[in-house]
């Protein structure tokens, strides 16, 4: 019996220059009760993960040390792995309380605590203006100078699982 290569080859992809070929069986559709046992194994490893993560980080917090340049951050180091617990914070800036404090000081000590910086925002029908004809005075580059200045990420696909609601 001749082996077919195409039957079985499910998945080709390039990795920089190196050709990966996986070879295996087609996906086949899942009963129910197959996926909800699925979605509870996953659950019960999340809990698990979970456990075990808020576990490392209390001995990380009780018994790391600060390492150099890293004053937000505890480690502790194992035999294999190291643990770094990190904390991070964000800066919020309520605008209508600055404006009280640049009304309330002189200009020098204002600009010692606040910069303005303007930020921008792609407006509302700005790619369905570029896929047409370019209004009458827009640069003949346009295209290009928005391709460079706005770049669009895809985000990581997310398989989220909640429970059905119990019946009554």
């Amino acid at each position: 019996m001749a082996w077919n290569h195409i039957d079985t080859c499910r998945y080709i992809y390039r990795y920089q220059s190196i050709l990966i070929v996986w070879y295996g069986e087609s996906v086949k559709r899942l009963s129910a009760d197959d996926l909800d046992a699925l979605a509870l194994r996953l659950e019960e490893i999340t809990l698990e993960e979970e456990k075990l993560r808020s576990q490392l980080m209390e001995q990380v917090q009780e018994f790391g040390f600060t390492p150099p340049r890293a004053e937000k951050s505890k480690r502790l180091i194992g035999s294999v792995f190291t643990f770094t617990l990190s904390t991070s914070q964000s800066t919020e800036i309520h605008d209508s309380e600055v404006e009280r404090i640049r009304e309330a000081c002189p200009d020098g000590l204002f600009r010692h605590l606040f910069l303005a910086v303007t930020k921008f925002k792609l407006a509302a029908g700005a790619t369905a203006l570029l896929a047409g004809k370019l209004p009458q005075g827009a640069p003949r580059n346009l295209r290009q100078l928005f391709s460079r200045a706005v770049v669009l990420k895809d985000g990581a696909q997310r398989l989220r699982i909640e429970k059905a609601a119990e019946s009554a």
